[in-house]
């Protein structure tokens, strides 16, 4: 078995790491597909687990800044406000976290 390395940021909250991955697959089922749709990642072996919208990964020797509108317009992340809370209701989770930008260095 090979590892797996990743440094990336994404806008969701953490979901409890025991939900179900298949629930997450039929709560997000029928949404658009596209690129920002709402989806999950999996931290570690299964140490935290993601609800997520956009996702974008950190290339190697680079920096990005994480500035105010660097990553997403208000209008863009009011959308996926809307979108991971339909999920998270879905999941039997309403009481979730408020959504921010989550920095993710991932390692398994």
């Amino acid at each position: 078995m090979g590892l797996y390395h990743s440094v990336a940021v994404a806008y969701g909250f953490e979901i409890p790491a025991d939900t179900d991955t298949e629930a997450i697959d039929r709560a997000c089922f029928g949404q658009e597909h596209t690129p920002d749709g709402v989806g999950y990642i999996v931290v570690g072996d299964r140490d935290q687990l993601l609800l997520v919208t956009r996702h974008v990964q950190a290339k190697e020797n680079t920096v990005t800044p994480l500035t105010p509108g660097s990553l997403a317009t208000p209008s863009e992340e009011t959308t996926w406000l809307v979108a991971l809370h339909n999920v998270a209701v879905r999941l039997g989770l309403p009481d979730h976290p408020a959504p921010g930008w989550l920095l993710i260095h991932n390692y398994r």
